[in-house]
């Protein structure tokens, strides 16, 4: 790849790798049995939304109403907008429903009546349980507000209950296969048991390592998966074993602004606006972008990552010459968030991809 055009942080996507991931998690859910809806948020790219829709998806995830007007606009028509309700989305929603079916997390009756007065079209509504990772959503043992949500909207004209979510966090804390099926089993205890108390329902899981790793028998009782990460991965999806660094498709090249010999470090133009500050532990010290040698196959530079974020300055520690051509190679630790920080993909043969920013 020439990086002589490069004057700035850069995302490079390597389309062929990100095609890959769509097709294996795409083959995954049908080997489960499982509805694909992927979460859009990672990607935020028609372009690469379109790459999804050929792997056969025709429902969609989203995290925010302007969001679900972005993909509407490539006339994705039935989206799921994985987000709490709250009354301030109701005018996006009206435009919405014009463009779209929709499908909805609510959590509180009140909110059921609102949109049910509210909007001209019938929609869905989803249960969003909280199975103790204790972000969002109904305590999975809540029965009286859970059965008070469904018998309410049986006497409303326009929602119609569709059934339960988890996101279970606790498998971006494990490793390896039998640490995330260890991680996901209460989820899917909790999802088991929902199922057999409403049968009707339908559940689902949204969690990028489940989805990769997990055998086909595991999801025997789950309708529906709706990862995000997957199209891309990332340095912390290696460290749980979700991919091999092989199968990570986006990276951020960085200009090299200073090298110091002797302390083997290098000063990047890459900071937290660039990169996020999101890391992992690595060697006892904080890890916020590894560098590889990007090509054919991708290897990880021994010892050698970003230890140290301000806005636009990063420290590369453990770098054991002068980086090649004045640019480094950044392996993001979560490319969801370093994907938002920019508003194109440049891709391996230097085409550039637009994509939005989500907020």
């Amino acid at each position: 790849m020439n990086l002589k055009s490069i004057k700035k942080p850069t995302l490079i996507l390597d389309e062929i790798r990100c095609r890959k991931n769509i097709n294996r998690v795409a083959e995954r859910a049908k080997k489960a049995g499982c509805i694909f809806r992927p979460h859009f948020k990672t990607h935020q790219s028609i372009e690469i939304g379109k790459w999804i829709r050929e792997a056969g998806v025709t429902g969609i995830t989203v995290s925010s109403t302007s969001m679900a007007h972005y993909f509407a606009q490539d006339s994705w028509d039935d989206i799921t907008i994985a987000f709490p309700f709250f009354p301030a989305q109701l005018p996006d929603l009206k435009e919405l429903e014009k463009l779209s079916k929709l499908r909805l997390f609510l959590n509180e009756n009140i909110h059921l009546q609102l949109l049910n007065d509210e909007l001209e079209n019938p929609f869905d509504f989803v249960i969003e349980i909280d199975p103790g990772f204790g972000r969002t959503g109904v305590k999975h043992n809540n029965f009286d507000l859970i059965d008070s949500l469904i018998q309410k909207s049986e006497k409303l004209d326009k929602c119609s209950f569709h059934g339960f979510y988890i996101h279970d966090g606790r498998t971006y804390q494990a490793k390896g296969k039998s640490g995330v099926k260890k991680a996901i089993e209460e989820s899917i205890s909790i999802l088991t048991n929902l199922k057999n108390r409403y049968p009707d329902a339908s559940v689902s899981l949204g969690d990028t390592p489940s989805s990769s790793l997990l055998d086909p028998t595991d999801f025997e009782l789950i309708d529906e998966i709706t990862p995000g990460n997957f199209v891309f991965y990332d340095w912390m999806q290696v460290g749980i074993g979700s991919c091999t660094l092989d199968e990570v498709a986006l990276f951020v090249v960085l200009p090299a602004a200073q090298y110091f010999q002797d302390e083997k470090r290098a000063m990047l133009h890459g900071g937290a606006v660039h990169l996020s500050k999101d890391y992992i532990v690595q060697n006892g010290k904080n890890n916020f972008g590894q560098q590889v040698q990007f090509g054919q196959q991708i290897k990880a530079e021994e010892g050698a990552f970003i230890t140290a974020l301000s806005q636009e300055h990063g420290t590369l520690s453990g770098a054991s010459t002068e980086p090649k051509n004045g640019f480094v190679w950044i392996c993001p630790i979560h490319s969801c968030l370093t994907a938002n920080l920019h508003d194109y993909y440049l891709t391996a043969d230097g085409r550039k991809i637009e994509k939005r920013i989500l907020s």
